[in-house]
Formats: C-alpha cells, structure tokens, sequence
C-alpha cells in the first residue's frame, strides 16, 4: 500500500471550484490525501468554530497549498483557541499558521492580483478610490505581509488552472523531500532514516538504523558479547579445577548467553520493524522516483540531496559549506545529449565548486545596494540542472539579445543551509562595434515606421533599441532614457489605435460583471485590458475592456441628459 501523505489545501474563495478540484484530482493521482474544508468527511472538533477546526488539520500536514485570488473572506474575531488569528478570514489565519509553524507552502497568487498590488501599493489611498470590481483591498495588505516576511515565503504567479499543475509538477517533489528531510533532523525514528536507508538493504545500514532506534540495546549487547567470551575463555582455563567452579563458570555462561539472546531477539524485532516499514514506504519511493524525477541530459536533475541520492549521485561532502561560485556565462547547449532531451536549447551557465543539492540562484543589476524596495531578500530561483560544479538556468536562444540582457548584471548562490557566494558578474564576449550597430539601425527603423502610423510595428525594433542601449550605455544614460520614452509612445499609441472609444464618451456595458451600466469614459489606461475607467450615471466608478462596451447613440445620450 502506498503512503498516503495528507496535503492541506486552502484558497481564498470557494468560487474557485475548478481549481480545487484540478488540485485535488492531481493529488488523489500521486497517492496523496487532499485536505479540503470543503469536502465531504473533513474533520471538525466540538465546541471549535469550522474555519478553526482547519487550523487543527493543517497542524497534521507536513505540506500546505494556498491559492490567492481576488477576494479576501469573511474576517473572524472567535478563533477558538487560536486567538492570535483574530480579525482574519480563514485562508489568512491557515497562512499565517502554516508559516509560523515552519510548514512547507506553495502559495499561487494570480496574475491580476499580484498586477494590482504593484500599483497599489505605490499609492494605496489613490487606488482605493478606483479598485477593479472584486478585488478586495484586504487581499492585497495580506500579500504584502507574506512579501514582507522574513524569510519571504515561496510563491509564484498563475493565470489559470494549468499553469498551477505545471509549477505544482516542477515544485512538489522538492517540497515533498524537503519535508522528510526535515524529519529527518527532527526525530531519531523509522521515518528519520528512510530517505538514506531504503536504497542500502544492507546488514551493515540495518545494523545502524538499530543503533540509532534503540542505542542501549546496541550497547547492552556488545557487552554481553564481550562477557559471554571472556567466559567461554575462563571455561578453557578451569581445565583441572574443582567440578564446583567449573559448574559456576558455566551456569554464569549460560545466564549471559540467555540475556545476549534476548537482547538480540529485541534488535531482530526493530529490524523487522524497519523492514515492513521500507516495504510500506518503497512503492511511493518508487513512484516518485519514476514519475516524477525525469533525467537530464548528462547532469543531475535539481531538487535536494535526498532526491539526488535517489538517483545515486551524493552530495557535496561536509554539509554546510559556503559555494564558490567562479563564472557565470551564456551558452548555446544540445537539445538532445547522450540519447536524452534536454528541454531547451542554450542556458546560463554557473560554474564553481561545492554546489550542494538544494542550491538555488538570485541577480541584480551591478551596483544594487540590496534587494528589491520592499521585500526583505532576493527572489532566489531553482536551476533546471544540478551538478557539484555546475548549474544551467534555460533561457532564449537568441545569440546576440539573450547574452546581452544579462550584461552588466551580477549572479549569487546559495546552498540549502544558507551559505551564500560571493557576487560574480555576468561575463560573455560581447561585440561592442556589432552591438551597438544592431541597436542603431532598430532605433531607425522604428522611428520610421512610428513617423508613418505604423506604431504597432514599430514597437519590437524600438524595444529592441531601448534594450540595447539600456545594456550597453546604462539604464539612466540619456540616450537611454530617450529610447525608452519614443517605445513607450510606440506602445501608447498602438493600443490606442485598438480602441474605440475615447474620454468623455457616453457609453453601455453589454457583457461583464457590470453589465447593465451606462456611464461615460473618465480615463483610458492604455495598454491594459480593462482600458476604460467609466464613471456610472449614478457616481460608481469602475473599469471594462474595449468588447464589454457600446458607444451610445447621439438620441440615447441626449435621453440621459
């Protein structure tokens, strides 16, 4: 039978119902047990309020899921005896909890949501005033508690129900064997030397598993070993003594035997134990191992030093060490290498030393005092391939763009204990008399067709020239500064060519969550999908696409007065 691991599963409304269930399916699929308030059979405590009663569970679950939309829920003051919760609604407080306990947590935020707190956390009280409909301001005020963190939690971004399976396919695993190996520091039981143990059915690894479940009867045998020969050797020596110390010598012999025989029957029992917990425990190891670990060309794929001994490879030796990290470059690399895909065609590339299993990576552009305003560390990365001396992040293929949009950027690592490297800067042999050409004549280009009315086709080569300049002279270098403003114009007008209506007209919602509405067009937000900000007929303000309006007519406006 495989192993069953209870998985907590939290969001922040039930609207997502497809998501759940997407989740859900996956995990039933692993051989994992989903825990879903909203399910059929979920545990509740008397005398605890249901939301409360989630906490209890989570406190049962070595991983935790977390879905974050737009709403918010229903705050609650009576937590029961989890008092610290007040004021939160339930998908708060179970994040809260999850991290403080140290829980291991997948939190997707989607795609609008992370959008929104960007803008609103420049200026919260001016983006209060015109919050896109459904968007909950506590939403954001509780993201920006998780970015702020110390250690930020990990996250990432979602835009629909795939792209949660693709991160949870990538992700799981090493949450997964993060988990055991924290229980693996944790306890001194079975489940402690699973990881290292399963793979090596050895007498010699079951003799030390032994010594680490029941040590004094480890002890309490070599002694007895060493008193049973002692006496087998005084036996030899009584040859011609009296028949009564012979007899004693003997029966002395015969109670350290008994004593040795049970302490060994009792060690023969942990063993066993052991043994019918590997068989519980190796069909999931397995299918994991199968499943869910697919090989890399040449490499070792990444996760942690327990997967890694699962596919036989092993770890940087001496445990916390500080990484070296020597050159970080761009490379074009094989899709195919000794008979297997790689998945991509060129990579950045890390070279050094005493890379351990777990490694991940961060940059910044040279010159950054430190993180990013607002977070409290770097947004720290896994590569695609792992080995001891070497780690591939897949990137564009571009020969000439991908190299140079890592220039003048600097890389660190970090090993799984936090040992970071020193800072290496980005190195490439780059062409600067071929750059710079490149960049000029994309500069030209898009000028010309800006000066034509073709803005939309102006915006890649104009990208293209801000980009190169930015890399090549600096981002606050005026020739910089002047590309970037002439794309922005590019953009700006390209998608105001899509569309159709413009500040001041009187307008009807036809589809959408405010369909019904009339009002009129108070501002455009070019280059966002709900473009129009309109201010309803009586005061409301909110935002609709370009397909969710209808100008309405000259009678109809005159009708509206």
């Amino acid at each position: 039978m495989s192993y069953s691991l209870p998985v907590f599963v939290s969001s922040t409304c039930h609207e997502l119902r497809d998501l759940r269930a997407a989740i859900k399916t996956w995990l039933l699929g692993l051989g994992l047990t989903p825990m879903m308030s909203d399910e059929v059979g979920f545990p509740h405590v008397n005398g605890m309020p249901p939301y409360a009663t989630c906490l209890r569970v989570l406190e049962e679950c070595p991983l935790v899921i977390v879905v974050i939309d737009r709403r918010y829920g229903q705050a609650f003051d009576d937590w029961g005896p989890y008092t610290q919760h007040k004021g939160c609604a339930p998908t708060h407080a179970e994040l809260r909890h999850a991290l403080d306990l140290g829980k291991h947590v997948l939190i997707y935020v989607h795609n609008d949501t992370w959008n929104f707190y960007e803008t609103w956390r420049k200026n919260p009280d001016a983006f209060s005033v015109s919050a896109p409909n459904g968007l909950d301001e506590a939403t954001l005020r509780m993201f920006q508690e998780l970015k702020q963190r110390n250690p930020t939690p990990w996250m990432n971004r979602f835009a629909d129900v795939s792209e949660v399976l693709k991160s949870l396919n990538h992700e799981f695993v090493n949450q997964l064997y993060a988990q055991l190996r924290d229980q693996e520091k944790q306890t001194a039981d079975l489940a402690a030397y699973m990881l290292d143990k399963i793979l090596e059915a050895t007498p010699e690894v079951r003799e030390k598993v032994a010594a680490g479940l029941s040590p004094d009867l480890v002890k309490d045998r070599e002694v007895l070993q060493r008193q049973l020969a002692a006496l087998e050797g005084q036996l030899i020596e009584t040859k011609g003594a009296t028949q009564e110390k012979i007899d004693s010598v003997g029966r002395e012999k015969s109670e350290v035997q008994a004593r040795l025989d049970a302490v060994t029957q009792q060690l023969r029992h942990t063993s066993l134990l052991l043994t019918r917990a590997a068989m519980k425990d190796a069909p999931w190891l397995d299918f994991i191992r199968r499943t869910m670990m697919p090989k890399q060309p040449g490499r070792v794929p990444f996760h942690n030093s327990a997967e890694v001994a699962l596919r036989g490879y092993h770890a940087a030796a001496g445990g916390r060490q500080k990484p070296v990290l020597r050159e970080v470059t761009w490379s074009k690399l094989p899709q195919t290498e000794n008979g297997l895909h790689r998945g991509y065609k060129a990579g950045i590339i890390f070279k050094g030393q005493l890379f351990t299993p777990g490694i991940t990576f961060t940059n910044r552009r040279r010159g950054e005092a430190g993180p990013p305003a607002g977070n409290a560390d770097y947004f720290w990365h896994l590569p695609n391939t792992y080995f001891g001396d070497y780690l591939e992040v897949s990137c564009s293929e571009d020969e000439i763009e991908s190299p140079l949009s890592w220039r003048d950027y600097e890389f660190q690592v970090k090993n799984p204990e936090g040992q970071t490297s020193d800072w290496v800067v980005f190195s490439y042999p780059f062409d600067d008399a071929m750059l710079l050409k490149v960049g000029h004549d994309s500069s030209e280009i898009g000028k010309k067709l800006l000066a034509a009315g073709k803005a939309a086709e102006a915006i890649e080569p104009l990208r293209k020239a801000y980009v190169f300049s930015d890399r090549m002279l600096g981002v606050q270098h005026e020739d910089t500064l002047l590309a970037k403003s002439v794309w922005e114009r590019a953009r700006n007008e390209a998608a105001l060519a899509k569309l159709r209506l413009r500040g001041g007209d009187q307008v009807a919602v036809s589809s959408g969550p405010h369909a019904g509405k009339r009002g009129v067009v108070e501002e455009l937000l070019l280059n966002q999908l709900h473009a129009y900000v309109i201010k309803s007929v009586d005061g409301e303000v909110f935002q609709a696409s370009d397909e969710q309006v209808e100008r309405v007519s000259a009678s109809e406006t005159k009708a509206l007065g």
